[in-house]
């Protein structure tokens, strides 16, 4: 099938399912095979979305509600903040330094809610997964190192394609991570290097673990600033496994709430806020 015409597929589906997760559905190879990296060539999934499994192979439930988004009723700017997309998103990797590591699972969800309003996949990293990085999110390397798994390259597309079906035309794109700038930022752009991909112009970044810590000179209470921290602080519990890409979305959508709430931050603050890609590339470069 054709690269256009699975994208065809995917903006008609995308309308019909909730929440937005893929199922390989076949490849013409085995299941159970394991592979080598740099042993295969690249290839065409024929993909479709659903809301039964996933190469997570859980099961979430429907789309959640849109986070209540108490701090753009604040803003005094021109421009309406309902027209900015907000997408919370996390990875998990087999280990912290980009220059040596892989992504091997990505997830986000738009805080507009609604139907679709998530999107996740695990990646084949073409490479093991140390077992220190497999102890600490249980992504094994017979888990995402299959044929029936995509590499990076093989979802961009289908990446690309989901953003702009939730962007607002003319609207930039708001991507939210906590340490985005020393870790998801990097992994991000290298993945998007090693594809020859540039990241989209109107996409801009705001790092939370920033946020937090200017939340932490104003509030005594708040100590650590990391995810269990912060969810400890918050009275927020993890609904799945932590150190797994969706439930540690799931906990940062609640928790950016919470933040932007306390900080009084408006729409412009926010925006702000917000860099474009290649200039968290020359911080994560430092």
């Amino acid at each position: 099938m054709s690269l256009v015409l699975c994208l065809n597929l995917l903006r008609n589906n995308i309308r019909s399912s909730c929440p937005v997760r893929f199922l390989k559905q076949h490849a013409g190879f085995s299941s159970g095979k394991l592979l080598q990296p740099g042993t295969y060539e690249k290839r065409h999934f024929t993909t479709k979305l659903t809301d039964t499994a996933s190469w997570h192979k859980t099961e979430l439930g429907s789309c959640s509600p849109a986070i209540p988004p108490l701090w753009l009723q604040q803003t005094s700017g021109h421009d309406h903040p309902a027209t900015v997309t907000v997408l919370v998103f996390d990875i998990e990797t087999t280990g912290f330094l980009h220059v040596d590591n892989r992504i091997v699972e990505f997830a986000l969800r738009d805080l507009s809610g609604g139907n679709n309003c998530t999107f996740e996949s695990l990646i084949n990293p073409e490479r093991c997964v140390p077992k220190h990085a497999a102890e600490a999110n249980n992504i094994t390397t017979e888990l995402v190192c299959r044929s029936d798994v995509p590499r990076f390259g093989d979802i961009l597309p289908i990446l690309l394609a989901y953003v702009q079906s939730r962007q607002s035309p003319g609207k930039p794109v708001l991507w939210i991570a906590h340490n985005a700038k020393l870790f998801d930022i990097p992994f991000v752009m290298q993945e998007f290097e090693r594809c020859s991909a540039q990241v989209p112009a109107d996409w801009l970044f705001v790092d939370s673990l920033c946020l937090a810590r200017k939340l932490k000179k104003l509030d005594e209470n708040i100590g650590l600033v990391n995810l269990k921290a912060l969810g400890k602080h918050y009275k927020i519990s993890s609904k799945g496994p932590s150190h797994r890409a969706m439930p540690d979305v799931q906990v940062l959508c609640d928790i950016f709430q919470n933040i932007t709430l306390d900080l009084k931050l408006t729409h412009d603050d926010l925006m702000n806020e917000a860099s474009i890609f290649y200039d968290f590339r020359k911080v994560s470069r430092k």
